[in-house]
């Protein structure tokens, strides 16, 4: 494999596992209402910085900002249809 390709995948992974340990976190009492959800998800997505600094390479900073927004779409799309929308 690649050796570029490989630190792209494992800062994706690592930064993918991190935000989501971030989100259960933030959430672990429940999810009040949707509004709260989409914020924590936008304001998440709208950081410039990733959970993953010491990934220095451009190669690694794209697989950590994926690995990010990866999570975060995930679990948006998880819990969004957990929710029926009737209910904020």
């Amino acid at each position: 494999m690649n050796q570029q390709f490989r630190e792209y995948c494992f800062a994706r992974i690592e930064a993918q596992k991190i935000t989501r340990v971030r989100l259960e976190a933030q959430f672990k009492d429940g999810i009040s209402s949707l509004e709260d959800l989409d914020q924590a998800i936008e304001q998440l997505l709208a950081a410039e910085s990733t959970p993953t600094p010491w990934r220095r390479s451009e190669v690694e900073q794209v697989g950590s900002r994926e690995g990010t927004r990866m999570a975060a779409l995930e679990f948006y799309w998880e819990h969004r249809q957990r929710r029926p929308c009737s209910s904020n």
